[in-house]
């Protein structure tokens, strides 16, 4: 079971995907950061703004930190929006801001994520959600380590297929 990996290829898994992104990233300008795809009209910044999100929120509750404020949303929102729902709002509200924003956003919330991993051990990843201070209600029972997986490589990997088709399109 994937949960049940070492905090050490976690980090390694992070580390992978993390660098497959920048690669992609490296070198664009403004223009193409801006630039939209078919995948209901998001640019590569859109995708940045939204991943940086999910890893700031999961940073932030590591942190003992409210994730919803990490992730710019209210505790109402996440408690009463499906995830599309969430997701569109994380969009809409930064739908207008610089492409370089994006980048700056994406990079911080990646050191968050790393600061906030680097003092748990293995046995702290297997802990649930809901021991971290939140009750989440989307399965809270669950490994936070699953979570974590979720809003990093596991992320990275599904919009790194949309970068690279509005890259080529």
């Amino acid at each position: 079971m994937t949960e049940q990996i070492s905090k050490t290829e976690l980090m390694d898994r992070i580390t992978a995907g993390y660098e497959a992104l920048e690669r992609v990233l490296r070198g664009l300008d403004d223009a193409q950061l801006s630039r939209s795809g078919s995948d209901e009209g998001w640019a590569i910044k859109d995708h940045l703004f939204h991943l940086a999100a999910w890893e700031r929120g999961i940073a932030w509750l590591l942190g003992r930190r409210s994730r919803t404020e990490g992730m710019e949303i209210t505790a109402e929102e996440w408690y009463t929006l499906t995830m599309d729902q969430v997701n569109d709002l994380v969009y809409r509200r930064n739908r207008e801001r610089p492409a370089a924003e994006a980048l700056t956003a994406f990079r911080e919330a990646h050191r968050e994520m790393l600061d906030a991993l680097a003092p748990l051990s293995d046995a702290d990843l297997q802990r649930p959600y809901e021991a971290y201070g939140e009750g989440g209600g989307r399965s809270a029972d669950r490994p936070i380590i699953g979570w974590i997986i979720g809003d990093t490589y596991a992320h990275y990997e599904e919009h790194l297929t949309y970068l690279q088709a509005i890259l080529t399109a």
